[in-house]
């Protein structure tokens, strides 16, 4: 894996939105990356008085997620739905992975990868099929030095600059997203793993060089780009960002795969858009 971690570059996932004067910004979010951008965030930060994130970002949040991914019911597990070679391999990889020295997000990776350092199975059954599916993914990407999530770093810059912080969706919102997600999905990707390597380095070195266009083709068979995830939440997280984009002084920041919906209706309601850089 190439070391993006020693890399210093600016943040180029940020879009000025300007009408009548008022100047915002939108950054789309890597909730897992290799690299930091708080140098970025301090910059785009200071520009604004308000900032938006999609939902809390509190540990008492994050904990409300945990225990809404245990499945209640006898239901099939998702690992159960993989084919046998695809369990093996990822049985192998998720034994080998190692504890690393935690960084100040740990706890925010620790929600899904998970505590136990038991094997796949014992590990992940009774887990709804998106926790499964994540734990696994973040297990497999802080395994190779994916120690930094660009919202928390944004929460965090925010929290020290003493900015308004304001939350578009509640944490029962983002779950019935979640919980939307069909499983054929999960079980597409997974059996995909041995490509696991070349997507995230292709999606590390678009999101470097601010290139949406083709880190959305990249990421077209990843889990959430679906319904209950994008094309349901766009329209009403527009709805929530306008009227403080309206009011002006705001930065938004919210996943990838929602920057090219939002920025649409911004534009079909007068708004002018520039990439930008931090």
């Amino acid at each position: 894996m190439v070391p993006f971690g020693f890399w210093s570059k600016p943040l180029r996932m940020v879009f000025r939105v300007e009408k009548s004067g008022k100047i915002n910004y939108i950054c789309g979010t890597a909730h897992f990356f290799p690299f930091s951008f708080r140098k970025s965030l301090k910059k785009l930060i200071s520009k604004v008085n308000i900032v938006l994130f999609e939902g809390p970002l509190t540990e008492s949040d994050m904990e409300r997620v945990v225990a809404s991914g245990y499945e209640t019911s006898t239901s099939t597990s998702l690992i159960d739905l993989l084919d046998k070679n695809t369990l093996r391999i990822l049985e192998e990889e998720y034994e080998s992975s190692k504890s690393k020295n935690e960084s100040e997000i740990s706890r925010y990776f620790g929600y899904f990868q998970g505590r136990s350092k038991s094997r796949l199975e014992m590990d992940l059954r009774g887990l709804k099929p998106w926790m499964c599916f994540f734990r696994i993914w973040a297990s497999f990407l802080k395994e190779r030095g994916w120690t930094y999530s660009l919202d928390l770093e944004a929460h965090v810059v925010a929290k020290k600059k003493n900015k308004k912080i304001h939350y578009l969706e509640s944490i029962d919102e983002q779950i019935r997203a979640l919980e939307g997600i069909p499983v054929e999905r999960f079980v597409k990707f997974l059996n995909l793993f041995r490509d696991w390597e070349l997507f995230a380095k292709r999606y590390a070195y678009f999101y470097l060089e601010g290139d949406l266009e083709n880190l959305l083709r990249t990421t077209e068979l990843f889990p959430t780009r679906c319904e209950s995830v994008v094309e349901k939440r766009d329209p009403e997280l527009y709805r929530r960002i306008l009227p403080f984009f309206e009011e002006g002084s705001a930065s938004a920041f919210v996943g990838l795969t929602h920057i090219k919906g939002i920025v649409e209706r911004l534009k079909s309601d007068g708004f002018f858009i520039f990439q930008d850089k931090c």
